[in-house]
């Protein structure tokens, strides 16, 4: 089994609405799903789905939830998914990115240029390439390079350009690394796969500050209720649910593809291993 690690719902309902799930019990306010096979599978059935667990934002969220899934799916493999922020200026919402290599960097954005070489960790190959076999089968537009995983989402365009020109970074997220880190602790293979949700030129409304870390879907009500002390953040929130929409859509795309491919390159596997 393949466990998809995410942070928020709207990233995975695309996912979850597409396959057939079982709601599997979760501890503090993580969600989880494990996958539903058939009722009469073959002896050779594998499960076009993988569970979900969804962890809520941030590092430490992450980390948790990663371990407690290894606990409870015991999985063969990891993809670490969800949105990202844009870092180079050709990126656009609803794009794909595969992480090469995924960087930690801790602390505030003062700190940033002060802490030295970040820690980087590389994907397991057979997933790597079942990733880019998905995005060119589905024709999905798509980047690879880095990913860094900062403590808080980079709200500014200034910020996301600083850590695309100064760490090379192709995307940024706020959960990527912790869970590549936890699994490689307990030497289950992974891969990170994002999407795009903001732009490198785009702004966030300063209201996503205010709105909790859990992973429970927010919808309009959790941003209308903050807008009578910030009515200057209506537009940018009315683009960014736009955005939101492709991002989901691209991933619940290459999750069917990524699933196809890593079933069909882990049996050309098994059959070279036994030639």
């Amino acid at each position: 089994m393949i466990v998809a690690l995410g942070s928020l719902h709207r990233e995975a309902a695309g996912i979850i609405r597409s396959g057939h799930y079982s709601v599997v019990e979760a501890p503090e306010d993580f969600i989880a799903h494990r996958p539903v096979l058939p009722d009469t599978p073959s002896d050779n059935t594998t499960n076009p789905f993988p569970a979900i667990v969804l962890s809520g934002s941030g590092t430490d969220r992450a980390a948790r939830a990663t371990v407690w899934a290894i606990e409870e799916f015991s999985p063969e493999a990891i993809i670490s998914f969800g949105f990202c922020g844009a870092t180079r200026d050709h990126e656009q919402a609803g794009d794909i990115v595969i992480a090469a290599r995924v960087v930690n960097l801790p602390g505030t954005p003062v700190e940033w240029s002060i802490n030295g070489a970040p820690e980087s960790l590389g994907p397991d190959r057979t997933l790597h390439l079942a990733a880019r076999t998905a995005v060119e089968v589905t024709g999905l537009d798509y980047h690879h390079g880095t990913i860094v995983t900062v403590s808080t989402a980079p709200r500014t365009a200034g910020m996301k350009r600083w850590l695309g020109d100064s760490i090379n970074a192709t995307a940024v997220d706020t959960e990527t690394h912790a869970v590549a880190d936890a699994a490689g602790k307990a030497g289950v293979p992974w891969v990170s796969v994002l999407s795009i949700l903001d732009n490198r030129d785009f702004d966030l409304p300063t209201i996503t500050d205010r709105v909790g870390s859990g992973p429970r879907p927010r919808g309009s009500p959790a941003y209308i209720r903050h807008l009578p002390t910030s009515p200057q953040n209506l537009s940018s929130l009315i683009r960014l649910g736009r955005a939101s929409r492709r991002a989901s859509a691209s991933l619940t795309t290459f999750m069917a593809a990524f699933m196809e491919a890593h079933s069909t390159l882990t049996n050309e596997i098994r059959v070279l291993e036994t030639a």
